[in-house]
């Protein structure tokens, strides 16, 4: 029973001490040495304990002893000879490391022993074999190098247990080779007698110590191991979550898609991709602050998690853009369903911290393995269909379809052809005159950009402005269309304005009244005579920092202007809290006077409220002279459109001011 015992302690030792031997390779620094001093504890109070359990069980048929100081050196040499061994061990060249390491290791336990040995006093006549002597020296030495051999090679296995094997054997080859080593003949006249309360005793506390260093190392290892792998969750956690909204994040979900796509091979199920972009998150973001911004990121991913299904994925996979697996659909009604409820749901207002941020959102779709089998390809596809669906408009969502592809491709071509107009500087400026009907002449005329470009003829401004703002040009354009305006109307008869459309972006911007300033220095242009031109979608995104910005221009001694009046659901509010000082009737308006009542009743009332709050007039898209009359009957003392003049060139418009008797005459 003693034997077994030993043997057990041996296994379980050993089991401890290679995982503390291979910590003990793994770690660097002064750390090593921490590890070194426990690994060399536990295996040499292990060797050591086995090695006295073991000889408790050993009957010699004669009286014994323990002489107490070769017994403390016996494991004092086991404790430091391992720890020698242990640092032999990590030296860079793994055969010379093994073998002086791992036979150092080996020589420790036979080292222990045999003073062991000395130290155990039978009263008889002691003899030792030496061919058993220098066998269980091999035995220790070989063993003992292949098991540092096989830890060093098995580094990153869940457990070295071949490494833990052979260390056993080293041990225990060791031990019983060496015992064969050792012959006791009793001496006549001299009986074995029981053995004596000290030595039972001795060998007792011996085992219990040894017991209690294993336990401890055995403690030691689970508490670190138990460590570690919460620090390797926590940090898998880390690598696979953003850390903002708690999400998972791009690696994450390129990680899921790429299984999900290899199961699809093998005819696993189908899933559907979708991938959200929030739709005015940049002006909120720079308006408001990062802070407020992280704030709207959080809630967004709060009412994504609840749109979706409980087994559907939802990643975080860059700054506003996120995206949905759904696994199991493969039902294009299913997933506009849930693209849908997405967009209904981030469509809806968000109060944070007592500011309202209103978003919305678009939503590219593809479905696996209708649409592809590639990770990569779905990808693609489900961002051809995002920029579809933004591009037609935003809050809505787009499948993706071979046809997009062509429409993506050309959108990267205009991308890149309006960078180069912006860097070569291929916009001109176009002007519309417009009309006083108080005096039958023109007033002065509004500024239109047109870009020119070598490739692609004429490009609309409907179709590039939307563009430049999203690639963050619309400012660079915007001031040039300022500059050369300002330069233009210097030229003109004195009392004729200039008025210059401003971009959202641009108002956000926090530059405009140094932009303008630096327009009239540079023209010459009296600040009286330019007006700048908003519309009511400037006002909605950040109301605060719009009228800062609009003072600023005021102060400067420009105009302002609020365009399309009337297409917006708070112009009242605007006109009473910001400082304008001409409204515009949209277009959409005019053209239905005087036939249609509902129109002139708005073209009507629009007109009384700017005399009742002293702002100028204008009517805009006068094609006809009924339009003419019905709105100058009205009080709209400025008006421009085709009934007058088409939107024309510098020159055009130069030779119009100057050789036009009275401008325009209208019966």
């Amino acid at each position: 029973m003693l034997v077994l015992l030993a043997a057990l302690l041996c296994v379980v030792g050993s089991y401890v001490s290679i995982q503390l031997f291979r910590r003990t390779l793994q770690a660097g620094g002064g750390s090593r040495f921490h590890w070194c001093f426990l690994a060399s504890v536990c295996a040499g109070s292990s060797i050591w304990g086995t090695h006295f359990i073991a000889m408790l069980g050993y009957q010699p048929g004669v009286p014994v002893t323990f002489d107490a100081t070769l017994t403390i050196i016996s494991v004092v040499i086991a404790i430091f000879g391992v720890g020698i061994g242990l640092f032999l061990s990590t030296l860079r060249n793994r055969w010379f490391g093994a073998l002086c390491g791992g036979g150092t290791i080996g020589l420790a336990i036979a080292a222990m022993h045999y003073v062991g040995m000395f130290a155990y006093r039978a009263d008889g006549i002691v003899g030792w074999l030496p061919n058993y002597v220098a066998l269980s020296l091999a035995c220790a030495v070989v063993f003992g190098a292949l098991a540092i051999d096989r830890l060093r090679v098995h580094d990153h296995e869940g457990h070295p247990w071949t490494a833990t094997l052979l260390l056993v054997v080293a041990i225990v080859m060791l031990h019983f080779v060496g015992m064969a080593a050792f012959t006791v003949t009793p001496i006549a006249g001299f009986g074995s007698g029981p053995q004596s309360e000290v030595f039972v005793a001795m060998a007792s506390a011996i085992a219990m110590a040894a017991l209690l260093i294993v336990g401890t190392g055995i403690s030691t290892y689970l508490v670190e191991m138990r460590t570690r792998v919460d620090a390797q969750d926590r940090l898998h956690h880390i690598a696979m979550h953003d850390t903002l909204t708690g999400l998972q994040n791009r690696h994450a979900f390129n990680g899921k898609l790429r299984r999900l796509c290899q199961r699809l091979v093998k005819g696993g199920p189908p899933f559907a991709l979708l991938m959200v972009d929030l739709d005015r998150f940049k002006p909120i973001n720079d308006s408001l602050g990062h802070p407020f911004g992280d704030k709207v990121l959080k809630a967004v991913s709060a009412r994504l998690q609840e749109a979706v299904r409980d087994n559907d994925m939802v990643a975080r996979i860059g700054g506003d853009e996120f995206a949905v697996i759904a696994p199991g659909v493969d039902d294009p009604s299913v997933a506009r369903l849930l693209a849908e409820r997405i967009v209904e749901v981030l469509s809806r207002p968000f109060v944070i911290s007592g500011q309202v941020a209103d978003l919305g959102a678009s939503v590219g779709i593809t479905l696996a393995p209708a649409d592809g089998k590639d990770a990569e390809t779905l990808t693609q596809q489900v961002d051809i269909a995002l920029y579809h669906a933004k591009n037609e408009g935003r809050g809505r969502h787009c499948f993706f379809d071979p046809s997009l592809t062509e429409t993506l491709r050309e959108r990267r071509l205009l991308e890149a052809d309006l960078r180069r107009a912006c860097m070569r500087e291929e916009f001109e400026v176009y002007f519309q005159p417009i009309l006083d009907t108080a005096t039958r002449e023109f007033a002065g005329a509004e500024a239109l950009v047109r870009w020119h470009s070598p490739e692609r003829g004429v490009v609309s401004p409907v179709l590039f402005i939307p563009v430049a703002e999203e690639l963050g040009l619309v400012t660079t354009i915007g001031a040039l269309v300022l500059e050369r305006a300002c330069a233009e109307a210097a030229t003109w008869p004195d009392g004729m304005t200039v008025a210059v459309n401003v971009s959202p972006v641009q108002m956000m911007g926090g530059r405009l009244a140094s932009t303008v300033a630096q327009a009239l220095h540079k023209s010459g242009l009296e600040p009286g005579r330019l007006e700048i031109e908003i519309t009511e979608t400037a006002l909605v995104t950040d109301d605060e920092l719009a009228l800062r910005a609009l003072e600023e221009v005021r102060a400067l001694g420009v105009k302002i202007s609020l365009d399309d009046f009337g297409t917006g659901y708070s112009s009242l509010s605007y006109l009473h809290r910001f400082p304008i000082d001409r409204i515009k009737i949209d277009a959409s308006f005019v053209n239905q006077v005087p036939h249609d009542p509902g129109s002139a009743s708005i073209v009507r009332a629009i007109a009384q409220l700017g005399e009742s709050l002293q702002m100028e007039v204008t009517a805009e898209g006068i094609e006809t002279d009924a339009q003419y009359s019905y709105v100058a009957e009205h009080g709209c003392r400025h008006m421009q459109g085709f009934l007058f003049s088409r939107p024309v060139d510098a020159a055009t418009l130069a030779r119009l001011f100057g050789t036009h008797e009275k401008n325009r005459s209208v019966a």
